[in-house]
């Protein structure tokens, strides 16, 4: 059995579903409330804190991890010896992991203490993330505090029980618990299908606007109710998870209703992305058009409707999906019918500049907002096999 929730990284998402332990946490917020700056890169939410007099540290806060983790290689780097083995069920399958005893994270006046924490190699989902994935914060952090993130303005709020406010402002969803994660109801409509209605996990870890189960998926043959779906290809834990992305008509939760968003259907079904009989994960690129705060202990969410909320959910318009390598960015699924196929790009090819910037250098979020630019003749040097070329592509709206 899983020690700690299982963790998919999707082109830029890294998402922590499973079956976690009980909380044995010791949480504590200086004065009874903290406010912390947070950035938002790959869809995760990121703040910095400390282990073991160590230096800052980047944590993702996640909501999709069902107990917190810690990379190995930061566990050994602050003298704490990985010991035990057990396996964590990922997106691409399982991959090992040991634990740790004795942890204290310290971030802006709030100490979480654990007498135990798994640690993951994390290695390769730090290379597609824009910063070093070092600790993934989640279930006991939320289970006992009132967490608020205001993506608008970068300010994450934590109240302890005591000090929480009276009363939440915006749209309140009813949420339960399983396995350590919230969900809420929602009913998603795509095309030529009847309105798909059920628990979706709510995961501050994914950049997707939703991702499906791929039971679900499968059952009600949603790869071909789209008009067209692009193929795109990540990493998660256990090895690379293939995906097809399409558009949907709307998403309801409760009152609110998001037109058009982007909707994520795993090919395959090895890994998990949310509890066993539910529909699937609602991530960042909803999540961030709203200032959300997270009530465990009366179950239930608010909904906040913040600064873009109207924005359109935008795709790639290249037609590449790509891994993130020292050399560069690896090419490993070239779109027909795109702008990528039309320049004669392949998979294997290897991107070493984009828009004369050094594609090794280039973070996940900027890469992302070059992709989405309607219009915009992108330019890419290319290395395939011992040929270097530039070649250039003239971006369009491909969902």
């Amino acid at each position: 059995m899983s020690r700690t929730g299982t963790i998919a990284a999707l082109a830029a998402i890294a998402v922590l579903v499973g079956q976690g332990p009980a909380s044995a946490a010791n949480v504590r917020v200086a004065g009874g409330h903290a406010r912390i700056p947070f950035d938002v890169q790959s869809g995760h939410v990121w703040v910095r804190g400390v282990v073991r007099g160590s230096d800052s540290l980047w944590i993702v806060v996640d909501t999709g991890a069902a107990s917190s983790a810690m990379d190995v290689a930061l566990a050994r780097a602050v003298g704490l010896e990985p010991h035990g083995r057990h396996e964590s069920p990922g997106a691409g399958g399982v991959q090992a992991s040991a634990s740790v005893t004795d942890v204290t994270i310290e971030i802006d006046g709030v100490s979480i203490h654990r007498d135990s924490m798994d640690t993951v190699d994390f290695a390769a989902l730090s290379a597609q993330s824009g910063h070093p994935m070092q600790i993934v914060l989640g279930y006991e952090l939320f289970e006992s505090c009132i967490v608020r993130f205001d993506y608008a303005t970068g300010v994450m709020d934590v109240w302890d029980v005591l000090h929480a406010p009276k009363s939440q402002p915006g749209v309140l969803v009813p949420m339960t618990l399983e396995e350590n994660h919230p969900y809420v109801e929602g009913v998603l409509r795509v095309p030529g299908r009847p309105p798909l209605r059920g628990r979706f996990v709510i995961d501050t870890g994914s950049s997707a606007g939703l991702i499906l189960a791929p039971d679900v998926a499968a059952r009600m043959s949603l790869a071909h109710a789209f008009p067209r779906t692009l193929q795109v290809v990540g990493r998660g834990v256990g090895g690379e998870v293939h995906n097809r992305i399409g558009r949907a008509e709307s998403f309801a939760l409760g009152t609110l209703r998001l037109e058009r968003p982007l909707v994520m259907m795993p090919d395959s079904t090895a890994g998990r992305f949310s509890a066993p009989g539910t529909m699937g994960n609602i991530g960042g690129q909803i999540l961030s058009r709203y200032r959300v705060t997270f009530d465990y202990r009366r179950r239930r969410v608010g909904f906040e409707r913040g600064a873009g909320f109207d924005r359109p959910f935008e795709a790639d318009m290249s037609g590449l999906s790509m891994v993130r390598e020292s050399e560069g960015l690896r090419v490993r699924i070239v779109n027909p019918r795109t702008p990528a196929s039309e320049a004669g790009l392949r998979e294997g090819d290897l991107v070493t500049g984009v828009d004369g910037e050094s594609a090794a250098a280039l973070d996940a979020a900027k890469l992302r907002r070059l992709m989405q630019r309607e219009g915009h003749s992108l330019r890419l040097d290319v290395r395939q096999g011992a040929v270097v070329r530039t070649v250039t592509l003239v971006l369009r709206r491909l969902l």
